[in-house]
């Protein structure tokens, strides 16, 4: 006999010992909850299904996770479907794979925005510029396509983006059409789209009368002065940071994520000790710093000859606790944010070259590679000691029969550097570190 069902009912039915069971639903014709002896209670539908001519049960679902009134509107749902001639089956089938299609579809949709592609790309790179690379893709192509599906990105969006940029910065419209280029490449081997909207333009048309030169920009002894003044009252840890870089011509951030752990173990030892050193007295071979394969743009290790200058240099910096960084904010993490410093350095030069009535020319980091370079050039240090001083790796029938490091050739020619730049800035009185910093030294 049926009887309406309730949730508290259905809660309350009695659990057979041997037998299933089976309760009516006054409210919906056909349904029924079976009750099972290992406690299962299994909504049902008793019907005449298309194709059949006898009734037959079927499974609604399970209780609670369909719940009476649900397991009602589902059995309202079959019975229009069978008077329709239509299986619940095949319709509950079909409407899975409307879900599913729809879903895919969305997901698809998400997938494909030239956001996501480019965050993919991001996340597979490892070369040595993966983080600025990864920076100039967002500032420059998600900004501008970042929800757009990628492949309804046309040449023309790929021209008048870059016919904006190089307006501005003709580097940084070089540098977004190889990220764009890549990026759209990967895409169609992805099968994200069927071609790339680069592979159309043609890269001398869309650069035409853009002046693409090499930078040239060196600083004159007055800048270099001006910087070294600067950067002694920028204080530890970026002060003390660019005069590395002015006396070894090592990258950024090579010097930037410099390491105690890779100087010579003997020197870490000495700068350790907390006593002056008389650096003249210390074995050539004891003075390098060895810049690791990773953080190496030639992916090879590369010794710096340390000259006693930047030894100097070496023993003002503190020692943090458990901290690897020569160059620390709190000894978390190496330092970073340099174009905030770079602002700031570039004030207190201006301030340094008021007095002698001179404007500063814009100057970037790299810049001071070059301003090395060109003195080693005009100390007359050979060539290929001055290439091999920037790290820079020989090319043609030299890589392969030229196997000779050039350290004792290099150290003298940054000794000779550092000896022309000590002219240039005049003696100067030691900075003691920032009241904040606490110095720890600790054998390594």
């Amino acid at each position: 006999m049926a009887r309406r069902l309730t949730e508290q009912s259905v809660k309350r039915l009695r659990i057979p010992k041997s037998q299933a069971y089976v309760e009516w639903d006054s409210q919906a014709t056909g349904l029924a909850i079976r009750v099972t002896p290992s406690r299962s209670k299994i909504w049902i539908m008793q019907s005449v299904y298309p194709g059949a001519t006898t009734q037959a049960r079927r499974t609604l679902g399970k209780y609670p996770d369909l719940g009476v009134a649900a397991a009602r509107d589902k059995a309202q749902r079959w019975r229009t479907w069978i008077k329709d001639g239509i299986d619940p089956a095949q319709a509950e089938e079909a409407e899975r794979d409307k879900r599913d299609a729809e879903r895919r579809a969305e997901a698809l949709k998400r997938n494909n925005t030239f956001a996501s592609v480019a965050k993919a790309y991001i996340q597979a790179r490892t070369n040595r510029r993966a983080e600025a690379d990864a920076r100039e893709i967002r500032r420059m192509l998600v900004t501008a396509w970042g929800e757009k599906p990628i492949h309804k990105i046309e040449p023309r969006d790929v021209r008048e983006l870059i016919d904006k940029i190089k307006v501005r910065a003709p580097y940084d419209a070089r540098n977004a059409w190889g990220h764009a280029v890549g990026i759209f490449k990967q895409a169609v081997f992805d099968g994200l789209m069927p071609t790339s909207p680069c592979a159309s333009l043609d890269k001398r048309m869309l650069f035409k009368n853009v002046k693409l030169q090499p930078r040239q920009r060196v600083l004159n002894d007055r800048e270099v002065g001006a910087l070294w003044r600067a950067s002694g009252k920028l204080g530890y840890p970026y002060g003390p940071l660019y005069r590395l870089l002015l006396l070894t011509g090592t990258r950024l951030n090579e010097a930037a994520q410099a390491r105690w752990s890779e100087l010579h173990p003997d020197l870490r030892r000495i700068l350790s000790g907390g006593k002056k050193v008389d650096w003249t007295a210390v074995p050539e071979k004891v003075k390098v710093w060895t810049i690791p394969a990773e953080r190496f743009k030639s992916d090879v290790e590369h010794l710096v000859p340390l000259p006693d200058d930047a030894l100097r240099i070496l023993e003002t910096l503190p020692r943090f606790a458990d901290c690897d960084w020569l160059f620390s904010v709190g000894g978390k993490s190496p330092v970073q944010g340099f174009s905030k410093i770079k602002k700031q350095l570039d004030q207190l030069m201006l301030d340094a070259l008021c007095d002698a009535d001179e404007r500063l020319q814009p100057w970037v980091n790299h810049d001071l590679r070059r301003t090395l370079r060109s003195n080693l050039a005009a100390l007359k240090v050979p060539g290929v000691v001055a290439e091999a001083c920037l790290g820079h790796g020989r090319k043609g029938i030299e890589r392969i029969y030229d196997v000779h490091d050039y350290q004792t050739e290099m150290r003298e020619a940054l000794t000779q550097w550092a000896t022309k730049l000590r002219g240039i800035v005049g003696p100067e009185p030691t900075t003691p570190p920032a009241d904040n910093v606490v110095a720890l030294r600790q054998a390594r």
